[in-house]
């Protein structure tokens, strides 16, 4: 009698367990396994997933805490892929997860975690409007495009594509990895590349779900690059306002979400393979399923190489850079000289500067100078708009109207010569006391022929003077681009690669267009071009 009475309380204490563990929704199973474990040998392994998969991965979680006989649970956090990549790769801040599911196999080309496998979940990138179409990648090259060969951009109804930003979103990053691959054998293809970018700047939202919430994102002409599980969550959540997405015509990649075990100790990467194994399992495969994403890996058409991940990737960040650009304009008599009927080599010179600026964002800063000899008494050079930013108002125009206008009003000085020299140092002077750290400095000068002011400086003290004051910390960069056949190329060059630029020589409005355009898309490389 003694014993069982004894033995009664401890019959209540487990039935009373089980029944919290019942409404806790913990089987008993799992409490034992837990139970078994000392406090200190338990595992949590931190898994950091890209956002927008965690709710498809939730129910996946809770049934390997549940069961996995090791000692170990999961905790899943919502982590930006680009921030992951940036801390595994040395360059942020924070603690480095256990297990890393990124929306794409793309971020491994600046972070390597341990082990990368195979994907759990795929979803291709597509091209989303406001009703079904068959969009192609045209939609944003196109205006980019227009831009390169001088004419005006289209201007569609409904606002420009939308692609989010590509430094912290696979989307993004896969619409210029599509766009490198399209224009690679295009004519002027680096130059549809950089206005590519500007657009992209001028209308990127930071994540497809803010692009897809855009006032008039969804109305007609709009134009998002999303992946297809954003646009089902979209519509699962905006009924009234539908989207449709496609597979652009040329082909597409896929955001993946590769499994990648970031720790190398060796009873997390068990408890990570293990994690692994539901991950795939049928049940997670139907979870993944009911939001909206493709099953395993995707089979991609091709695969970038992570050198060109790593080159497109660098090209944005140096193209997104806004340019502080002085320009200078030979206004010297022999700038009178016709080139085509009716267009002098001042106005083509002009008509250049017009299509480099569309290439210009609004957040980049321009201003104009025009140079002979003698113009404002013994200066022999003028500013025409001082440098301001390109969106600004200025009076009842924006600067970028402003210098549009002005550049339309340009006139030759008959009996004016060529102060280059003098003019160049002049200008090199004014953007390096100026220098802006967070832009790209640069003085841009048309000019048909050669330095011919007697009482200038001399080639060599120009030439020295503009060595002196260089500063790879501050790099100011020359671009010289001589027009016609009088041009003196080895003393320009000369002058140009003082500060790491470049003389171009054009004899045709179109071959001067082409190489100011080349000209622009070097942000790629400065200051080390």
């Amino acid at each position: 009698m003694s014993g069982r009475t004894r033995g009664r309380p401890m019959v209540t204490f487990a039935a009373a367990i089980a029944g919290v563990l019942a409404l806790t929704g913990i089987g008993v199973y799992a409490f034992a396994e837990i139970a078994g474990c000392a406090a200190e040998d338990r595992i949590t392994l931190d898994v950091a997933v890209a956002p927008e998969i965690v709710p498809a991965l939730t129910a996946a979680v809770r049934r390997f805490d549940g069961s996995t006989g090791t000692c170990a649970r999961a905790r899943l956090r919502r982590a930006e892929p680009s921030a992951v990549s940036t801390l595994l790769s040395g360059r942020g801040g924070g603690d480095r997860p256990d297990v890393w599911i990124p929306d794409s196999v793309l971020w491994t080309a600046f972070a390597e975690p341990e082990e990368v496998r195979p994907s759990i979940a795929n979803t291709p990138v597509v091209l989303a409007t406001a009703a079904p179409a068959e969009p192609t990648w045209n939609l944003l090259l196109g205006p980019a495009a227009a831009a390169a060969g001088g004419r005006p951009e289209s201007r569609a109804r409904g606002p420009r594509p939308q692609v989010p930003d590509p430094s912290r979103s696979a989307a993004g990053l896969v619409a210029l990895l599509m766009a490198d691959r399209l224009v690679a054998d295009v004519p002027d293809g680096k130059a549809v590349f950089t206005g590519l970018v500007r657009a992209i700047r001028e209308t990127a939202a930071p994540t497809v779900e803010e692009a897809f919430a855009t006032a008039g994102a969804a109305r007609d002409g709009a134009v998002v690059v999303a992946s297809e599980q954003s646009v089902f969550r979209h519509n699962r959540a905006n009924p009234g306002v539908r989207a449709y997405g496609a597979v652009p015509r040329e082909g597409t990649l896929s955001l993946d979400y590769p499994f990648m075990i970031v720790t190398a100790d060796g009873d997390r990467v068990t408890a990570a393979e293990k994690l692994e194994r539901e991950l795939r399992g049928e049940r997670t495969r139907a979870d993944l399923s009911g939001h909206g994403f493709g099953i395993g890996p995707a089979e991609p058409s091709w695969t970038p190489a992570a050198d060109d991940v790593q080159r497109i990737t660098q090209a944005y960040a140096r193209l997104s850079l806004p340019t502080r650009l002085l320009v200078l304009f030979d206004i010297s008599g022999s700038m009178g000289e016709e080139v085509s009927p009716g267009l002098n080599r001042l106005q083509a010179t002009a008509q250049v500067g017009q299509t480099g600026l569309q290439l210009l964002a609004d957040d980049s800063e321009l201003g104009v100078w025009e140079f002979s000899t003698d113009l404002r008494g013994s200066q022999n050079w003028a500013e025409r708009v001082p440098i301001a930013t390109l969106g600004t108002r200025v009076g009842s125009v924006t600067q970028r109207q402003r210098i549009l206008s002005d550049l339309g009003r340009l006139r030759v000085k008959e009996s004016g010569d060529t102060a280059l020299y003098e003019t160049l140092l002049a200008a090199f002077r004014e953007v390096k006391l100026t220098y802006k750290p967070e832009m790209v400095n640069t003085v841009l000068v048309f000019t048909d022929g050669r330095n011919d002011h007697p009482g200038g400086p001399s080639f060599d003290r120009t030439l020295a003077d503009l060595r002196a004051g260089y500063d790879a910390t501050q790099p100011v960069q020359v671009i010289l681009q001589g027009f016609g056949d009088d041009v003196n190329v080895a003393e320009l060059t000369k002058l140009a690669e003082a500060t790491h630029g470049i003389v171009q020589v054009a004899r045709t409005p179109a071959e001067s267009k082409r190489l100011l355009l080349e000209a622009m898309s070097r942000r790629v490389c400065t200051p080390n071009c």
